[in-house]
């Protein structure tokens, strides 16, 4: 009787670490970029990694002054497709140092149609995901990062950085 007491207390005294490490339970796609956003910005790119799943579409663009000196307009760009976690962790960490997101809020309610310039020739790619906007900052030019997130699974498909 005693050992069954002893194994029943053992297994209630461990009941919350085993129900936290099999919790089924998804993220919802806002809490799921909110935590995006923190890994980004605390430069932790095996979090990143978890909330990501292969290939990632990674593009960045650069802001650069207009040609009539006045303001600032899209400059160069520059997208990789990441197949691998080698790939993943030499190209992605570089830059998700780079970058920090002031904003803590998550914009849900956008449409791709605002972004045909910033994503060029890969509109097809992201237009199967769902998206959310994180500010960077504001200032002089508005620095975005738009995540482009699995339907089915809410991970990090596609990110546009600039």
């Amino acid at each position: 009787m005693k050992t069954g007491f002893n194994l029943l207390f053992i297994l209630l005294l461990l009941m919350p670490f085993l129900s936290a490490c099999s919790n089924d339970k998804e993220n919802t796609p806002i809490e799921q970029a909110k935590l995006i956003r923190l890994s980004i910005n605390n430069n932790n790119s095996d979090q990143l990694r978890t909330l990501s799943s292969l290939p990632l579409l990674v593009s960045t663009q650069e802001w650069t002054s207009s040609d009539d000196g006045y303001g600032f307009v899209l400059g160069d760009s520059k997208q990789i497709e990441l197949t691998t976690d080698k790939e993943f962790q030499e190209h992605f960490k570089a830059t998700i140092n780079s970058i920090h997101i002031q904003g803590e809020q998550v914009i849900s309610d956008i449409s791709l149609n605002i972004f045909t310039e910033e994503l060029k020739d890969q509109i097809k790619r992201w237009d199967s995901l769902n998206l959310y906007l994180l500010k960077r900052g504001e200032g002089d030019v508005e620095h975005i990062v738009l995540l482009g997130l699995n339907k089915n699974t809410n991970k990090l498909r596609a990110i546009y950085i600039n």
